[in-house]
């Protein structure tokens, strides 16, 4: 059975869906039952592990055949009440064997679970299929929800941070719903696509996101990262895969839990600005006259502009969960609110979330599992404003001088009237502007799986993931004083996927595992988006609802669609449970390329070896695991926009000699029908090892990443018709070594603790350019910055800045340029006798050359301890916001930064500065001076737990957390957080080419948190 996704609308196919879901429906209202009233006696016991005898709470105990049942408390506890003597207990937990006791004349049960990892049969999620992690070949990291269960986590990528070797996760924006960058072992791609491929419960995300994703309803994540394991994904897999699973029922009496926690946020440093006094003194200097007749009677009348624009905000989280069944039937359901302010004023978030997760067996043949999941969200003011120009509310905030006031007769000072030329009053547009974006997505899922014989089963994949989004925004007689204006946006997302999968799995002789999967599947995507806007609005009475009173108007809309097909087959095989193999190959069709260039073909392959498994490792009774393994693979990209291989005509507007003006086209980009797959090929060795009985678990891998082909936009000359089309031109190298390591240090009744570190050691280079050595950039900034400050050039990383080096300040005896003592002194690079734009170089990158991640947990009876560390090292930061208020330039007259005032002069000769007032200094911004470095070291969340005792409150298990998040941050950047950035997804599109750029950007919040966990 194969249903075309590409024919998913007919009346048959939804006709079909609707029986499977009323089918659903009907088996889950006849399967579940409820206990008897009735109790002949009670049995109770202690859940623990057996290795460490610690407590397993939330461990599920059920009594098999019926839906009654017990939870674990915090202390591993439990009971329940037994009608039948025949019964047998049924105890569960994620991660551990499952263990089945007859009851018979039994009052108390303790149970020792068996970790899987221990019995070697944990089975993780690698993409259209599981497999026990000893047999996996590929390089795959794993994390579960219990790693961050204490810590007040609002999204996915907040949970994978520092968490996982090769994961890098970077908040390029703090405001509520900002832009998160995740990169899976480094950028593959200049132009196009760097993420990851996100799939939920086997379906691939492209209309949705992963901040779509409620992370309250992930039980675990897994990362594919080298090609053997991302190759089955093909072009999809070309820059990592994230695996998420949802949280599912299990069988046993309903589990209802309430988590709640409320977090006091603040910005989490400030920079440090001269007072109304000094600023004036300071004025005077570099003006050679009295620009403030009487600094010093300006004394206490000083206007601290970022306590204005910043607050001290509140966030709301609730999420409530039901779950529970029958051995037939299991259920989970889950409702989700946030309400996140921004510590911007005025900005912030809000969002809503349900799901549903319903797992059913028709039969010994036949099981369903069915996921729906909503969110409506509504960001407010969220996006940054990342230019220098008038509307900039932080360089606004840093660059206004303190002697300016926020108000004047009643109404706001827009211009400030001495220091700050181009920007308007900062508070006035934090308070004035209005930008709302809401999103709706729905994410369907359902897998249809028929066990034809005990060795061969076939699965029907079917989902379908939805946006729909809409935006609108007014422009008030504040945000533009001689046109006010208004408008709306929509847009539509749908993408719908069916996998048709048939896996065979065999044991031979008891020494051969052989497992062979096929796969067939047809992904498709339609998007439509519609805008309208104008000026010259008439009343702001209707906000952006009534476009109509705008006295301009203008309309836009958008569509596009692709389709990707894709064959695939992979098999697995293992020897006496040491010797492992994997191959795999996919062959995917997409119509973004034009004919003879659709298909890219992907294989790959990899070896294992369990040394653990041979006598003369066992013999040194030390390793509990071993492993070697080794792979090699390709995978494609084709992330580029559809229709862009096809020659495209672009609109023109021409008055032929009248005064009106009437539409016409002239030739836009040309056709790219060469135009073919990105490829990476991926080479990994890895090494894993379990010592002292799992108490010591450590893996290592070092891979080297080739990407050829790329997918460059080139410039096309005017005098060839200009405009840009796709090439495939250029190479980029990624190498890296990644190493963790988890450690159960300690382990007794009444204290552990455990203890898990990764790091990773990367380095990105760019190979070819196709003949080019050095591709310019565009640039931002707004005046301020007038060149590019960043490059692609052969032989550096991605990222790379390219700013004129700044040596200093001339002392006594030194000249040159025209300068003079107290002068800026810069690098005369191409030694032609003058300095300029000419002398610029690559003076390092914004990719850090390391990260880590450092999680530490201590329990002491019922207290529980967190303190997770995470870290960069090796990347730069070019920190425009300093730039522009530490000497006179084009955003200020006269500098407002403390530091300023350490200016030269003869008397100091160390200072920080050029002496201000100097006629003959020259002030490049775009130079070394300001670049600054980006590594850091953050104390990323400090958690304290109680769990209440049962017999304290028997009504609930009771969990109460106090923590910090970004408690203090160590660091040598001087802005206000050495990780966002002004060069985000939405301002330089997709290019990882771009990055560590400062012009303003929303910086991340510390917070105090208490929330509270129930278990009923």
């Amino acid at each position: 059975m194969k249903i075309s996704l590409l024919n998913f609308h007919n009346n048959s196919t939804r006709h079909a869906l609707l029986r499977l879901l009323i089918i659903g429906a009907l088996a889950l209202s006849s399967q579940v039952t409820f206990a008897q009233d009735k109790t002949d006696r009670v049995v109770k016991g202690k859940i623990t592990d057996y290795a460490t005898n610690q407590p397993l709470p939330g461990a599920s105990i059920y009594i098999e055949g019926t839906a009654s049942g017990a939870t674990a408390d915090a202390n591993g506890e439990y009971t329940v009440s037994i009608t039948d003597p025949n019964a047998t207990l049924v105890i569960t937990f994620v991660g551990y064997d499952t263990e089945r006791i007859q009851v018979g004349g039994q009052t108390t049960i303790d149970v020792s679970l068996i970790p899987s990892l221990e019995t070697l049969t944990q089975v993780i999620v690698i993409g259209y299929g599981e497999q026990k992690r000893t047999d996996i070949t590929g390089s795959i990291s794993s994390l579960s929800s219990t790693t961050y269960k204490d810590q007040p986590v609002l999204t996915t990528s907040a949970a994978l941070q520092g968490r996982m070797a090769g994961v890098s996760v970077q908040n390029v924006s703090g405001a509520p719903g900002g832009e998160v960058k995740i990169r899976v072992r480094g950028s593959n791609s200049i132009n196009a696509n760097n993420d990851p491929l996100y799939v939920v419960d086997g379906v691939a995300l492209f209309s949705a996101g992963l901040s779509d994703i409620n992370v309250n309803d992930i039980e675990s994540i897994e990362v594919l990262k080298d090609a053997s394991a991302t190759s089955i994904y093909g072009s999809r897999g070309s820059n990592g895969v994230i695996l998420i699973t949802t949280k599912k029922g299990k069988a046993g009496e309903t589990k209802v839990q309430y988590n709640s926690f409320v977090s006091f946020n603040s910005v989490m440093k400030k920079y440090d600005q001269l007072d109304a006094v000094a600023y004036a003194r300071l004025a005077n200097h570099i003006a050679g006259s009295a620009v403030f007749a009487n600094p010093d009677a300006l004394a206490g009348t000083d206007t601290n502009w970022q306590d204005q624009i910043f607050r001290t905000s509140v966030t709301q989280s609730h999420q409530l969960s039901a779950s529970g069944g029958t051995e037939k039937t299991k259920y989970y359901l889950s409702a989700y609110l946030v309400d996140q302010p921004g510590i911007i004023i005025n900005t912030g978030q809000k969002k809503y979330a349900i799901r549903t997760n319903i797992d059913t067996e028709f039969s010994d043949k036949f099981s369903l599992e069915l996921g729906i999941f909503a969110t409506h969200q509504k960001l407010h003011n969220h996006v940054d404003v990342l230019d220098n120009g008038s509307a900039a509310i932080i360089p606004g905030a840093v660059s206004w001088a303190p002697t300016e006031k926020i108000y004047e007769n009643g109404a706001y000072n827009r211009y400030s009237s001495i220091g700050s030329p181009l920007a308007e009053n900062p508070y006035m547009i934090a308070k004035e502007r209005l930008n709302d974006v809401t999103s709706n997505s729905i994410l369907i899922n359902g897998t249809l799986k028929y066990n034809i014989t005990e060795w061969l089963t076939y699965d029907l994949v079917f989902g379908a993931n939805i946006n729909l989004s809409n935006n609108g925004y007014l422009n008030n007689q504040w945000i533009n004083a001689t046109n006010p204006s208004s408008g709306q946006g929509s847009s539509n997302s749908y993408t719908l996927q069916n996998s048709n999968i048939l896996t065979l799995h065999k044991t031979f002789a008891d020494i051969h595992d052989l497992t062979v999967t096929g796969v067939v599947e047809e992904t498709s995507n339609r998007y439509t988006s519609f805008t309208a806007s104008g000026g010259a609005l008439t009343s702001e009475a209707n906000g952006y609802y009534n476009l109509s009173l705008n006295g301009t108007q203008g309309i836009g809309s958008d569509y596009s669609a692709w389709g990707l097909l894709s064959y695939i087959g992979r098999i697995a095989y293992s020897l006496h449970d040491k010797y492992l193999l994997s191959a795999t190959y996919r062959a995917d069709g997409s119509s973004k390329f034009q004919k003879g260039n659709k298909w890219g073909y992907f294989p790959s392959i990899a070896v294992g070896w369990r040394l653990s498994e041979e006598q003369f490792i066992k013999n040194l009774n030390i390793f509990s695991n071993l492993k070697l393994r080794a792979s090699y693979g390709q995978t494609g990209n084709q992330a580029i926009n559809p229709y862009s291989t096809l020659g495209l005509l672009k609109e023109n507007k021409y008055s032929y000699g009248t005064g009106s003006l009437a539409p016409g086209y002239a030739v836009g980009n040309p056709t790219s029908p060469d135009l073919k797959w990105e490829v990476t090929s991926q080479t990994n060795i890895g090494l894993e090892t379990s010592l002292l009985s799992g108490v010591l678990n450590v893996t290592a891998d070092y891979y080297i990443k080739n990407t050829k082909d790329l997918l460059l936009s080139q410039s096309i000359p005017q005098y060839n018709g200009g405009g840009s089309k796709y090439v495939n031109i250029g190479k980029v190298q990624n190498k890296g070594f990644e190493f963790s390591a988890n450690v159960n240090a300690i382990s007794n009744e009444t204290f552990s603790w455990t203890t898990g570190f990764n790091a990773t050691s990367y380095k990105n280079k760019v190979v070819s350019l196709g003949g080019e050595s050095v591709v310019n950039l565009d640039y931002i900034g707004d005046g301020l910055i007038n060149t590019n400050i960043q490059a692609v050039k052969v032989g550096e990383s991605l990222g790379s800045f390219y700013l004129i080096p700044w040596q200093g300040l001339y002392q006594q005896g030194e000249q040159g340029f025209g300068s003079k003592a107290g002068d800026n002194k810069y690098e005369d690079v191409d030694h032609d006798g003058s300095i300029g734009y000419g002398d610029r170089k690559v003076v390092g990158s914004s990719i850090p050359t390391w990260s880590f991640g450092f999680n530490n947990n201590v329990t002491y009876k019922n207290f529980e301890l967190n303190i997770f560390i995470q870290g960069v090292q090796g990347n730069k930061v070019f920190n425009a916001v300093y730039a522009s208020i530490a000497s006179p330039n084009s955003r200020v007259k006269y500098p407002t930064l403390a530091a300023a005032a350490n200016y030269w002069t003869p008397e100091n000769t160390g200072a920080q500065f050029a002496d201000p007032a100097s006629t003959t200094n020259r002030n490049y911004i775009e130079s070394t001076q300001f670049l600054q470095d980006g590594s850091y070291v953050r104390f990323k969340n400090v958690s304290l737990s109680y769990s209440f005792p049962k017999e304290m409150l028997r009504f609930a298990n009771i969990k109460l957390t106090a923590s910090a998040q970004n408690l203090f941050t160590i660091t040598k950047y001087k802005g206000y957080d050495p990780e966002v950035t002004s060069t985000g997804l939405t301002t330089t599109g997709t290019s990882d080419a771009y990055g560590g750029q400062d012009i303003g950007a929303y910086p991340s919040a510390r917070s105090f948190t208490l929330a509270l966990n129930a278990t009923f």
